[in-house]
């Protein structure tokens, strides 16, 4: 466990007593940030490369992400990592961003240079790569259901489109939400049938198609009630892009393979680690640090 550090009008403040940074450092942004495992996964690589920097927890709110960037607190920060609920947010700050994080119109990964913030987006690519490495069937899945549209959602379905699935369902409880995916999507090449609809909370029929259901909802938000009750004799995955106290303790359906966000928050901080400090990235002292 990493002692988490907070703003407040003082300054920073580490496990509620003033801190003060005196050396150079990585973070992972959030709200909620305790439970994140990225703490133990960078500073296991930081180490193992002898890099002379930390990585911390940061619990910030969206208001005082701009303070972070042009006050005096930011000052000794290389880079850092974004959860939810601010990769949007973060997104709007940036100074520039990578194809990818524009594309997606959200940043997980931001590198400081001279005060400027660089963004990136590394769920896209750590999504599509244990998608790929878990899926069995020579043909890609006939369907993919991705509940939630938010950062993590976007990235989904930018995997999925990059994979070149045939069927794309997306599923967000408001209408704004669903608003926001149609017009994301509008200009984007594909030949992929997409279909944008509510979470209606009823449960499907078993499946006769092979299939992935991706959750991508908030953390303690229980994705059974929008699953199907069981799968069909093809493969069926549903990858939770949550893991610890964030996923609701519930078994996935009948005939179901499983996985938890946590390979998926491997692969990401291994190509965020890569981004900071090139390679190579050493993925066996990350993997024993989330195991």
């Amino acid at each position: 466990m990493f002692d988490v550090l907070e703003l407040d009008a003082d300054g920073w403040r580490r496990a509620g007593e003033p801190w003060t940074p005196t050396s150079p450092f990585y973070a992972v942004l959030g709200d909620p940030i305790a439970h994140s495992l990225s703490p133990a996964m960078q500073n296991a690589a930081l180490m193992e490369r002898e890099l002379e920097a930390h990585y911390h927890p940061v619990r910030i709110q969206a208001g005082q992400l701009r303070r972070l960037k042009e006050g005096p607190e930011g000052q000794h920060l290389l880079g850092f990592n974004v959860t939810a609920p601010h990769k949007e947010a973060v997104a709007a700050l940036c100074d520039g961003r990578t194809d990818q994080a524009r594309d997606l119109g959200a940043v997980n990964t931001v590198k400081v240079e001279d005060g400027k913030w660089l963004g990136h987006n590394t769920d896209s690519g750590g999504i599509l790569t244990v998608v790929t490495q878990s899926w069995r069937d020579e043909e890609r899945p006939q369907r993919v259901v991705v509940l939630g549209a938010g950062g993590s959602g976007r990235a989904a379905i930018d995997a999925m489109l990059r994979w070149g699935v045939p069927k794309i369902e997306i599923r967000n409880r408001s209408a704004a939400g669903q608003q926001a995916i149609r017009t994301w999507l509008k200009g984007r090449e594909t030949e992929a049938e997409i279909i944008v609809g509510g979470l209606d909370g009823e449960p499907e029929p078993p499946l006769t198609e092979s299939s992935l259901w991706i959750s991508c909802l908030g953390g303690g938000v229980s994705c059974s009630p929008y699953l199907p009750i069981a799968a069909s004799e093809r493969q069926a995955i549903l990858l939770d892009l949550r893991y610890g106290d964030q996923r609701p303790d519930e078994d996935a359906p009948l005939g179901f393979e499983f996985l938890d966000g946590l390979p998926v928050l491997l692969m990401q901080g291994g190509l965020s680690f890569a981004w900071w400090c090139g390679p190579p990235v050493p993925w066996p002292a990350m993997r024993d640090a989330l195991t």
